[in-house]
């Protein structure tokens, strides 16, 4: 609905409670052009309590506003408290600060708040929420995103007569101007670290830097936009016991702050063997490739039943589609590729004989007939048998899958690289929010983390020379805890002159459980340091956390051994191939974001990319600053960017040289920012 919509309203109630949505940070921002007058009476009248007014539009409340000094005052003095990035979010015992400043770069390869309009958000004393949205309170004027304090620093005639017209001098209007503008500077941070902010500690020209980060108001406005009122991405809530306290976009939400919600791609549900009724080709086909969710969303779009907003999502959306029908028709042959590619001279085992001893051509129709009636007899997918729309693209897929899955050998050799191979590794209560914005993604940045640590402690037991070029993570299981963790009783509290120790406020944190493996590339400088090299200097070095959580290995009873050195790539890849297909790699992302709007496109494009925290931006050059970490300190933004999730079938048939090519990470710590990104490797 527009502003002049909204003005029509007759009934009193619903009137102002449409303008109330429409001035909040929650929604998207609102055009006044042409409407400025009656907007300044809003705005104005935001300062009461809802139980204080029943009109937003009443001129005669507006006037006893700006007639009260005081009150006045409040609004003027609550200016020193707007901030582009909210330190007080999500912990509400951050006190006394505020920051005022965008990101260093503007070339950030992520999503961050460079890509949007600059918008305020407030935090301070609870009591004091209503008197900051009569300058606070964003909106859209001749094409730009801005606020009333923003109009009148700049002393726009329009709104400067405007405030004239209720009864001031231009001598008065100009010394409210003056006073916002000395508590609205260009940029402020601050002076020292609060003890209860965030330290990061990331590798920096030879030593350490201190980062601490800060959500952004503009972005997390956004996220807001898209996930409630266009529904463009998925979403989950965070809870916020004292709204109020955090900030004016959490109080505007009642506490419960949207963020995007994606996980990798894992399936552990067990198959219903019930649903086939042929066990026969049960074993030989993987079915359970057929039931995943994302198949049946490709399926919806192939046969035109998903609708769409523009030609251009259709196109992107029937790419993606296609591209996943490929990638489970991959899955659902991967016995008979199996069979296929470790066949010599033709001696096929017994079993995949019936499907292979004859021409491609008759292979691809047998595979199409089967494939149709495994899906006439899956209660989901019966509408999707012999559907005149999809019969010519399964046959031209299965042809392509068919005819371009056959596993070479390589030799990949490079006598200073060795990789270490973590398998089947347990991490319990790892945290879910890898940033502000994204929840169930694991950490990206805590891979790097971990790598660096094992880098560490192989410097000290082995020789300084070892470096860590970049780490692989595979995610089998990921299982998501529901409800809150509740604090460790921390703080003292005296009550008629006895002590008590109560706990800490709850924050919001979920948490998750994982079973992950994680490949590590070393550099080794000569063969006398690779011959020091071994598992079981490599386990007591290997961190005992991830993301927060514990990390243990494997059980002893599943007598495996968990930890293994490889020098020979191809090695690694063999026992790589052999891990189950139901977990995911996750590759850094060809595609680069650096909007919502390329997010939501890449999306579409393609079902395995996924939303995640791949690192840092920072809002001003490392300073020395009191209460940090390491000499020099920076605030940074979190960055959003994009991973892929591939399936190991996928893995395999793409090969070995691919696989160390495409599914390594690495962070890369400039001055401006600090980004997970491809390590760049490369076997001749």
């Amino acid at each position: 609905m527009n502003l002049q919509d909204a003005f029509a309203i007759e009934s009193l109630k619903e009137k102002t409670t449409t303008l109330r949505k429409l001035f909040a940070p929650y929604t998207p921002h609102v055009a006044v052009d042409g409407l400025e007058e009656q907007v300044l009476t809003v705005l104005i009248n935001l300062v009461y309590k809802r139980s204080e007014i029943d009109d937003l539009t009443s001129v005669r409340a507006a006037k006893s506003v700006l007639r009260d000094e005081v009150l006045l005052s409040k609004c003027i003095n609550e200016v020193k408290w707007f901030h582009t990035h909210n330190l007080k979010y999500p912990d509400i015992r951050v006190s006394h600060q505020r920051l005022i400043s965008e990101v260093a770069s503007e070339d950030i390869a992520g999503i961050c708040s460079r890509s949007l309009s600059l918008s305020f958000g407030w935090s301070h004393n609870s009591a004091e929420i209503n008197h900051a949205k009569l300058f606070l309170t964003s909106f859209i004027w001749q094409g730009e995103v801005t606020c009333l304090a923003k109009l009148l620093i700049a002393e726009e005639p329009v709104w400067i007569n405007l405030i004239r017209a209720y009864g001031y001098t231009k001598k008065a209007v100009l010394d409210i101007v003056g006073k916002i503008k000395q508590q609205l500077p260009v940029a402020e941070l601050p002076l020292e670290v609060s003890s209860f902010s965030i330290q990061l500690q990331m590798p920096y020209l030879q030593c350490y830097l201190a980062v601490t980060p800060v959500v952004s108001h503009a972005m997390l406005s956004k996220i807001q936009q898209l996930t409630t009122e266009e529904r463009k991405l998925n979403s989950g809530l965070v809870e916020h016991s004292r709204p109020a306290n955090v900030g004016d976009l959490a109080s505007s939400v009642g506490g419960n702050i949207r963020v995007l919600r994606y996980f990798p791609k894992t399936n552990s549900k067990a198959i219903n063997r019930s649903k086939v009724v042929n066990n026969d080709i049960e074993k030989t086909f993987k079915i359970r490739a057929l039931l995943s969710s994302q198949f049946q969303q490709a399926l919806l779009v192939l046969v035109g039943i998903k609708q769409f907003n523009t030609l251009r999502q259709k196109r992107l959306a029937r790419v993606a589609a296609i591209r996943q029908v490929r990638v489970s028709l991959q899955l659902w042959l991967d016995n008979i590729l199996e069979a296929k590619n470790i066949a010599q001279n033709q001696a096929y085992p017994e079993w995949a004989k019936y499907y292979l001893d004859q021409s491609i051509t008759n292979c691809i129709s047998q595979f199409s007939n089967i494939l149709n009636e495994s899906l006439s007899s899956l209660s989901k997918f019966k509408r999707f048998a012999y559907h005149p729309n999809l019969m010519g693209l399964f046959k031209a897929q299965l042809n392509y899958v068919f005819t371009h899955c056959a596993a070479e050998e390589e030799t990949l050799n490079d006598k200073q690289i060795v990789y270490v191979h973590c398998q089947d590794m347990r991490v319990f209560d790892a945290e879910a929010m890898a940033n502000p914005y994204i929840q169930g993604m694991p950490s990206l940045t805590a891979l790097n983390g971990l790598a660096h640590n094992l880098e560490r402690k192989l410097k000290n037991f082995i020789d300084p020379s070892i470096k860590c070029i970049g780490s692989a993570i595979y995610i089998e299981n990921y299982q998501l805890h529901t409800g809150k963790p509740l604090p460790e009783p921390s703080k003292l509290k005296q009550v008629a002159g006895r002590s008590h120790v109560i706990r800490s406020g709850i924050i919001d944190k979920p948490k998750c459980d994982i079973t992950l493996d994680l490949v590590f590339r070393l550099f080794v400088p000569n063969e006398e340091i690779l011959n020091k090299l071994n598992s079981q200097l490599i386990k007591p070095a290997l961190p005992s956390t991830y993301a927060g959580g514990a990390m243990h290995p494997p059980s002893l009873y599943q007598n495996i051994d968990w930890c293994r050195l490889y020098t020979k790539p191809s090695e690694l890849f063999k026992d790589l191939k052999a891990k189950p297909s139901n977990g995911s790699w996750l590759y850094p992302s060809k595609k680069v974001v650096k909007s919502f709007e390329q997010l939501i496109d890449a999306l579409n494009g393609n079902f395995n990319l996924r939303p995640a925290a791949i690192g840092f931006a920072a809002l001003e050059e490392p300073v020395k600053r009191d209460a940090t970490l390491h000499e020099y300190h920076c605030y940074a933004e979190p960055v959003i960017g994009l991973l892929e999730c591939v399936s190991n079938t996928s893995v395999k048939y793409a090969g070995a040289k691919q696989f160390f090519h495409d599914a390594f990470w690495v962070m890369d710590v400039q001055k401006e920012s600090m980004l997970m990104k491809k390590s760049k490797f490369e076997y001749e």
